[in-house]
């Protein structure tokens, strides 16, 4: 039996639910300053090997603070592509190739949220 588009709902699709799960994990990482425990004793730290040649504290705390920005941005446009590549129900081409864009478009968000990830460890 076919339900016509208007009458669609979207469904519980698992990616829908694991982009929410994810964002969540993020935002609790970001609670925990990316497993950076006193940050002060970090800059101290990187200073006393000869990391960085002044102790700027100002420098790592505006690191944190747009890296955090960045990844739940990021994290926020994962879902809501998803979300938008579910609720198209394509009866063209035109809105397959829609469909398509909005899936593309999350896969590169989940790519920019590793590399931030990544960045967040060097």
């Amino acid at each position: 039996m076919s339900v016509l588009v208007s009458d669609r709902k979207e469904s519980k699709f698992e990616a829908i639910t694991y982009s929410i799960e994810l964002h969540d994990m993020l935002i609790d990482f970001m609670q925990r300053n990316f497993g950076v425990k006193d940050l002060d004793h970090f800059v101290r730290v990187r200073y006393a090997y000869g990391d960085d040649e002044t102790e700027n504290f100002a420098k790592y705390r505006y690191l944190m603070t747009n890296f955090k920005n960045r990844i739940d941005l990021l994290a926020s446009q994962l879902t809501n592509n998803i979300r938008a590549a579910n609720s198209t129900y394509p009866t063209s081409m035109l809105e397959y190739e829609q469909r398509r864009s909005y899936q593309n478009n999350a896969i590169v968000n989940c790519e920019q949220i590793i590399k931030e990830l990544q960045r967040i460890v060097e």
